[in-house]
């Protein structure tokens, strides 16, 4: 993770010597690229096969986009129904997400249900940057 972090401050442009403290917008965006990679450490990883054994409507996880959301409590909450995710319930639910036209703030709260993300070698929506091959979805 040390080299995605250097990585992402040359492409900023941020030295290794340090911020220049007069310019705000640098340090926001050095901030908000560290926030990124700490959710990314922060989240295990989660296998295709434990995600199938939560499947019911007590116990739902999905998966968008090669991360793992544990949607048992919104599944009530959702507008287009519970039945809607729980098709989905204990898989991939990438294709119907994409389909199905979602609001920018429906997509932000996605964040907090996720509870971790794919092996690399399961993972069929992001490279090995971590870039996702799509637009319109959470980092």
């Amino acid at each position: 993770m040390a080299f995605a972090l250097t990585n992402l401050l040359q492409t900023l442009r941020i030295g290794s010597l340090g911020i220049n403290k007069s310019d705000a917008s640098d340090a926001i965006l050095v901030e908000k690229a560290k926030a990124k990679i700490d959710l990314q450490l922060a989240v295990p990883e989660i296998t295709l096969e434990e995600v199938a054994h939560h499947d019911s409507f007590d116990d739902c996880w999905i998966v968008i986009y090669d991360r793992v959301y544990d949607v048992t409590h919104f599944l009530r909450e959702h507008p287009g129904g519970d039945d809607v995710i729980m098709d989905h319930a204990g898989r991939d639910a990438t294709i119907a997400f994409h389909g199905t036209g979602h609001s920018r703030h429906a997509v932000e709260q996605m964040r907090q249900f996720l509870i971790g993300e794919l092996p690399p070698d399961q993972c069929i929506f992001r490279t090995g940057q971590n870039k996702v091959l799509s637009s319109g979805i959470p980092d």
